[in-house]
Formats: C-alpha cells, structure tokens, sequence
C-alpha cells in the first residue's frame, strides 16, 4: 500500500494495513459502575476505504447481558486534495431496541510525516425517533459531534492514539452532565504483539454524570486479529 495512503487510513475510525480483522473488547464505566461488552468486524481496502460491523452488550456489574445495539460503519476516500491531505465521507447506522439513528460524517485527514497522521471529522448524530424534550415536546434529540484524531506511531510494535470529542445537542435536551453540550476525551495505546494479534487498551474521560454525582471514567480493554 502507497505510504501516504496508509497514514491516511491510520487517521480514520478503523486503522491498519489493508485486509479484514475481528475484535473483542471489554469496557468499564466508573459513575455508573457498569460494564460493556463489543463484538466486532472490519475490513481496510487498499484505497483507504473500510467497512465495520460490531454488536454490543450491557453486562451491568457483570451479571447480565442485555444487547445495547448493532452497528455499521463505511468510509471512502473521495478526493485526495494533495499527497497529504485527503477528504473521506462516511456514515453510521445505529440500531438499539428504542430506535434508529444515523450519522453521516465528513472526515480531513493528514499525513505529517511517516510516523504522524491527523484527521479532524464533522459528524452529524440524527435520532430517527422523537423523544420529549426539556419543552416537554416530542423532538428529534440529534447532535453535532467535532472529532480530532492524532495517531502517532511510537515505535514498530507500540501506536498512540488521541482522540477529543465534543457533543452540542441541536435541540433542547440537557446531556449526561446537566449541559446541552459535553466532552469526552480518549488516548488509547495499540501493541502489534504479532503481525495478526494487537490488544490495545484505551483511557476516556466522558466529563460529569450528574445522575450518579461522579465524572465518568472508561477504561476498554481489546483485541484485534488480522487475517
């Protein structure tokens, strides 16, 4: 694969070589005290394109496993504006037992130099089902959503991950943390332990859980395997 390309697509949801891979990956969540659990699958085409698929489950204290949702994710690098710079439009479709949502994106990314890669992505979080809002109406709660991503690569087997995220509801909703708006803040770290097996383990601070009075830690603990 073309050097520029492959940072480009270290810079999107899914980074990697070219070829497909399978992913299992635990969570843990500090104000509520609860765990998830992901199942997932994906596929890096040579062009920088992917596709990915994953379920995920509630497992409370570890004594359930309620399904939470299913998701699919696609992205196709539609125009290369330099050898560095890359414009990629994609899209999410989720699906929980209340209803639907779907989430086009639009996606830069940049390839600094052989060992850097960012991407800054504009993604807009449409509910397809209305739920009452703080007006006491029945409204769509959807949201805008900036995303920066920072991939560095720290050595041949060890990657850095940095990925701020704010959420700014388009209705009258308040989020998790008393506001119309929130931030969450993610650095994950990725081991190539062999050419097909990668755990990796990601630290996030989802700001303030006014319900349970706390601020909201996740830790996520995975795999992947490259085939």
């Amino acid at each position: 694969m073309n050097k520029n390309i492959l940072l480009l697509a270290i810079a999107l949801p899914a980074f990697s070589h070219a070829g497909g891979y399978l992913e299992v990956r635990e969570a843990w969540e500090s104000a509520s005290e609860e765990h998830q659990f992901k199942m997932g699958a994906g596929y890096n085409f040579d062009n920088g394109a992917g596709l990915l698929f994953q379920t995920v489950y509630n497992t409370g204290e570890l004594n359930q496993l309620k399904h939470s949702f299913d998701e699919i994710e696609g992205w196709y690098p539609l125009w290369k504006i330099t050898d560095k710079l890359t414009l990629s439009p994609g899209g999410i479709i989720n699906s929980t037992n209340a209803g639907s949502t779907t989430s086009p994106y639009v996606q830069l990314g940049y390839s600094i130099n052989p060992e850097l890669a960012a991407a800054f992505k504009y993604r807009f979080n449409h509910m397809n089902y209305r739920t009452r809002s703080l007006d006491r109406e029945m409204e769509y709660n959807d949201n805008h959503q900036l995303v920066m991503v920072v991939n560095y690569k720290i050595s041949e087997v060890l990657s850095y991950e940095f990925e701020p995220d704010l959420y700014i509801n388009t209705q009258n909703y308040n989020r998790k943390n008393g506001k119309d708006h929130s931030w969450e803040l993610n650095h994950k770290f990725s081991w190539k332990m062999t050419r097909n097996w990668r755990p990796f383990v990601q630290l996030s601070w989802l700001d303030r859980d006014t319900g349970n009075h706390a601020e909201r830690y996740r830790i996520r603990l995975g795999m992947r395997y490259y085939f």
